[in-house]
């Protein structure tokens, strides 16, 4: 599976929002995504912060959007970690494409930014992301509850982290 990463672009706009409005059933109860031109160029402010990357996972040769990965909260000094958090376009979700994402995602995050820990927070019921991490090198590290708010609820997360040691 031939996947590639870039940062988002202002011409992305279009093809992203398309994507995000196909993908609201899949999104709806764990995510919100970017649904409108001014949403996109929010999102698009917050993945040029210097405490913020983001990566658009694109399928070869088509170069279709694929997937969303985001890091936030990069903290730098003593801690070297991050934050992730990421979504599946659905017309491709469940075919691996975010798997093969997210391990592009891990060298970068390893090698490029130098970072030593990347901890993202799950939703206990949804599968396919755990089973994304898990698959990926990550490990469970613990339940929160009422963790994060999403779609205007307190919801539980459990946290899974992976550190260079981890994926070298």
């Amino acid at each position: 599976m031939e996947v590639f990463l870039r940062e988002p672009q202002r011409e992305d706009e279009a093809d992203f929002v398309s994507a995000m409005q196909r993908s609201q059933h899949l999104h709806q109860r764990w995510i919100e995504a970017p649904l409108t031109s001014d949403a996109f160029q929010n999102y698009l402010r917050r993945s040029q912060q210097t405490n913020c990357k983001s990566f658009l996972v694109r399928l070869l040769p088509s170069q279709d959007l694929v997937g969303v990965f985001n890091m936030s909260e990069i903290v730098r000094g003593f801690f070297q970690s991050a934050y992730l958090g990421f979504y599946a376009v659905a017309d491709y979700a469940g075919k691996g494409y975010m798997s093969t994402g997210l391990k592009l995602v891990l060298q970068a995050t390893f090698t490029e930014l130098n970072l030593h820990r990347l901890e993202a927070n799950i939703q206990p019921e949804n599968h396919a992301s755990i089973q994304l991490v898990a698959n990926n090198g990550f490990r469970y590290e613990g339940f929160s509850p009422r963790y994060l708010k999403v779609n205007g609820e307190w919801r539980d997360h459990e946290r899974w982290a992976i550190t260079i040691e981890d994926w070298s």
